[in-house]
């Protein structure tokens, strides 16, 4: 039995929302020639840490946003590197901007999960 992944159920929009705001916040000195008003988050204007985080960031919203290339285990892939990511952010930026990693990672680690009656007929039926 094939279970499609549905990756608007939470992930993408997360990862979107994500991008979005790693994106502004790293353009912000650019866009208003002032520093980022939220202090947490002003290591994400430094250019070798905001730069990179947002480019990542919307490369998994990207993935996350195309039903046809998510599989079981290429969302499980996403959800390591999504907690990754959250270990990564709490300790180079804010845990305030990485708490949203760990939802994604989270979350695809809820939806991906095999429950035990499934695994236990999918065992029956190859006998």
């Amino acid at each position: 039995m094939h279970k499609t992944m549905k990756p608007w159920k939470g992930n993408a929009p997360l990862a979107w929302i994500a991008a979005f705001a790693f994106f502004m916040a790293v353009s912000w000195p650019h866009l208003s020639e002032s520093a980022l008003p939220f202090i947490g988050l002003r290591n994400l204007t430094t250019p070798h840490v905001g730069w990179p985080l947002a480019l990542v960031t919307l490369f998994m919203a990207l993935f996350l946003s195309f039903p046809s290339l998510l599989s079981r285990d290429r969302l499980l892939i996403c959800a390591g590197f999504s907690l990754c990511l959250f270990l990564v952010v709490t300790f180079y930026v804010s845990p305030v901007a990485a708490i949203i990693f760990l939802f994604i990672g989270a979350n695809i680690i809820r939806e991906t999960h095999i429950p035990d009656s499934y695994k236990a007929s999918d065992v029956k039926g190859k006998k």
